[in-house]
């Protein structure tokens, strides 16, 4: 009985403040190679996420989500694959639910960058380029002879053979966005990110 107690106070302890379960948003863990992490609940004081590269407790990370800037924290627990980070210091978390950011641009996901082929077609125009980075909903290429805005197709990732569908979503200096159809999923994305 007395155990029970104490986890219970434990566990108490270790979670204060609101908490928002269930976000899901994948993050990306600032290092010399980047990490991919998907957050399962935040709030100001900290976060619980799943990683790839299960981190040590007591390590220093830096993460970054949509919709706030790279934070630093430190691992307190870890269980399987899932860990718990407490800040350093308070975060305005509710910004990962904003539609909008304070300067009018729209929040979007960390992006990775990769220096990749990919096998690129667009209707019936077909090429080869360099992928530059990426993210869960979409990658930054480089384009090669006629692409321009809407047109869809898919890209497949080399030499994984990953294929991804989409649409390009803007054209500009010789590079062009690829938005995907279905945002990525923690291990594809973490598969591509990791190739070097």
């Amino acid at each position: 009985m007395e155990q029970v107690e104490q986890q219970q106070g434990a566990s108490a302890e270790r979670r204060t403040g609101k908490r928002h379960s269930a976000v899901l948003l994948l993050g990306k863990v600032c290092a010399d190679v980047p990490g991919v992490c998907l957050v399962h609940n935040i709030s100001a004081s900290g976060l619980m996420a799943r990683f790839v590269d299960v981190p040590n407790v007591g390590d220093s990370i830096t993460i970054e989500v949509r919709g706030l800037s790279p934070v630093s924290g430190t691992v307190r627990w870890v269980n399987g694959r899932k860990a718990g980070i407490q800040f350093d210091s308070p975060q305005p978390y509710e910004q990962i639910f904003s539609h909008e950011n304070e300067d009018d641009t729209v929040p979007r996901p960390p992006r990775f960058p990769v220096a990749l082929t990919a096998d690129v077609r667009l209707g019936t125009h077909k090429f080869t380029t360099a992928m530059l980075d990426i993210s869960a909903g979409g990658a930054k290429l480089q384009a090669e002879g006629p692409v321009q805005t809407g047109l869809a197709g898919h890209i497949v990732v080399k030499p994984l053979g990953t294929v991804i569908s989409g649409t390009v979503c803007w054209v500009q200096d010789g590079r062009f966005g690829f938005r995907f159809v279905s945002p990525l999923s923690m291990d594809t994305l973490a598969a591509i990110v990791g190739l070097r």
